[in-house]
């Protein structure tokens, strides 16, 4: 196999193994270990950052962080992997070597998608297109820094001052359209979140960081101090055509739906971000109204009666 190719399976085997010692990895490329670790080398100058642990338990570890996308599996490959299975009882091996390089592509894809929602939240359903953004670029750098475990040097917008601050990423959330990065601030020497809009400048430094093994975003952004106060327990009367799609999804917590004999549902959970809920409601139009809670409720009235007023149409308040 060429040099390039190597990389990429030793990537692929990492994304799907987790730690494996050199000599592993040698066995597996066909090279000689000198080889592995020049493709540790050159992997890194590309910014794939590949961790290196020395002792008896130590190996090479792909970043957990690292974003780099695993090659789609080849139709002779899944070929390979079924043909493999169906023989396992008869003990047929000659697909082996196939099969377990496609079955290295399943679990990287798997791993792959399960640690970038360990460091990027969106709480908010729909994605940001970044490349209509002017936060497109400095997120790109933040996301970056974050795959290779670079810290940061920011400046940072905060009311009229401007600071110079030096963090370390943990992750992203993506609330109410805007991006927030949760970080290590070395200044504060505590989880602190800066929200990307207001970050005027991003230097990426080559001083190395690590991220607690047990850090998930999702688990971390509630006490972020991102929104406050903010959890509604609401209550929804849905009419057709989203009566139909919503119970599809969880949006909250402790979500129950009660299903009417004309189509509608009652629907109630217990959810957060009321920015977030507000927009999601006014989403679905005529189609929605709000039981609980009372204030909510009240708010999305006034936005429909703002909608009204901006077509030139006064309603009388009852």
């Amino acid at each position: 196999m060429s040099k390039i190719s190597n990389c990429l399976r030793m990537i692929e085997l990492l994304h799907a193994r987790g730690k494996m010692k050199i000599s592993e990895l040698a066995q597996e490329l066909d090279v000689k270990e000198r080889m592995v670790r020049n493709y540790k080398e050159d992997l890194e100058k590309a910014g794939i950052y590949v961790e290196g642990e020395k002792g008896r338990d130590g190996g090479y570890s792909l970043s957990q962080a690292s974003f780099f996308p695993t090659r789609k599996l080849q139709e002779s490959e899944l070929s390979a992997l079924i043909f493999a299975v169906q023989q396992l009882l008869a003990k047929e091996v000659a697909q082996a070597e196939t099969a377990q390089v496609a079955l290295d592509k399943l679990r990287a894809a798997q791993c792959k998608e399960q640690e970038q929602n360990r460091y990027i939240h969106f709480v908010q359903r729909s994605k940001p297109n970044r490349l209509q953004s002017g936060e497109s670029k400095k997120y790109m750098q933040l996301q970056e820094a974050l795959a290779s475990r670079r810290k940061v040097q920011i400046v940072y917008r905060n009311s009229s001052s401007y600071k110079k601050r030096i963090i370390c990423p943990y992750g992203f959330v993506y609330y109410n359209d805007f991006f927030y990065c949760a970080a290590f601030c070395e200044s504060k020497q505590e989880l602190r979140t800066f929200k990307v809009v207001r970050i005027e400048q991003v230097d990426v430094l080559q001083e190395r960081y690590t991220i607690p093994a047990t850090f998930d975003i999702r688990k971390e952004w509630p006490s972020l101090g991102i929104m406050r106060n903010e959890v509604l327990h609401v209550k929804l009367h849905i009419s057709p055509p989203f009566s139909q799609s919503v119970p599809e999804s969880i949006w909250g917590e402790n979500q129950s739906v009660q299903y009417n004999d004309d189509g509608s549902i009652l629907f109630e959970a217990v959810m957060k971000g009321r920015q977030s809920v507000k927009k999601w409601i006014l989403s679905m139009g005529a189609s929605v109204s709000v039981i609980e809670p009372i204030e909510l409720k009240e708010e999305i009235i006034e936005e429909h009666m703002k909608v009204l007023r901006a077509y030139g149409i006064v309603v009388k308040e009852t």
